[in-house]
């Protein structure tokens, strides 16, 4: 399933067609049940690219910005396909894919809901409700690197909130207790 959506600008159906027929070369190399969400976005640089790739819990992500619609859709699904390398080698060298199969089928469908409501005392622009996924610390980090962030929040297999982010050097973790 192909969303697709356009900020700033009204995106053409050819542009539709060709965002799509990318993403089907794309999809050969996921489950039958993932979902792309491709967010397109004017700014003063040219176009940034967004492809979010759903799937049982677990999300992969690629992004680009570009002077064109066309490159930074082109050097957004390069970077999709090539996390989706390294996730597959990943799980192929650490023999753990039955391992992560297993937690993502037992967690419920991460949905996010983002609010756009502005406080007036405080500087929030955003704010996400999130499903926390149960997975251990070498989980959460090939989570945290296939969405690119900084950050990653997690359920440990201990039951403990756990934050992980990047360091200079590696990775720290943060547990939350009451």
């Amino acid at each position: 399933m192909f969303k697709i959506t356009a900020r700033g600008f009204n995106l053409k159906e050819g542009t539709k067609l060709g965002v799509e027929k990318e993403l089907k070369r794309v999809d050969k190399m996921l489950p039958s049940t993932s979902s792309f969400d491709v967010t397109i976005s004017k700014n003063v640089d040219g176009y940034k690219c967004d492809i979010t790739v759903k799937d049982a819990g677990s999300f992969i992500r690629g992004e680009a910005t570009s002077d064109t619609i066309e490159s930074s859709i082109d050097f957004a699904v390069d970077d999709l396909k090539r996390k989706i390398r390294k996730l597959k080698t990943y799980l192929l060298d650490k023999q753990r894919k039955s391992g992560i199969d297993n937690i993502l089928k037992s967690v419920e469908k991460f949905e996010e809901e983002d609010s756009f409501e502005e406080e007036n005392n405080l500087d929030i622009k955003r704010r996400k409700n999130i499903s926390l996924q149960m997975m251990n610390d070498e989980e959460a980090v090939v989570q945290m690197e296939m969405l690119g962030h900084n950050f990653f929040v997690y359920l440990s297999e201990e039951g403990e909130v756990r934050i992980l982010y990047k360091r200079k050097k590696g990775y720290g973790i943060l547990s939350c207790f009451k």
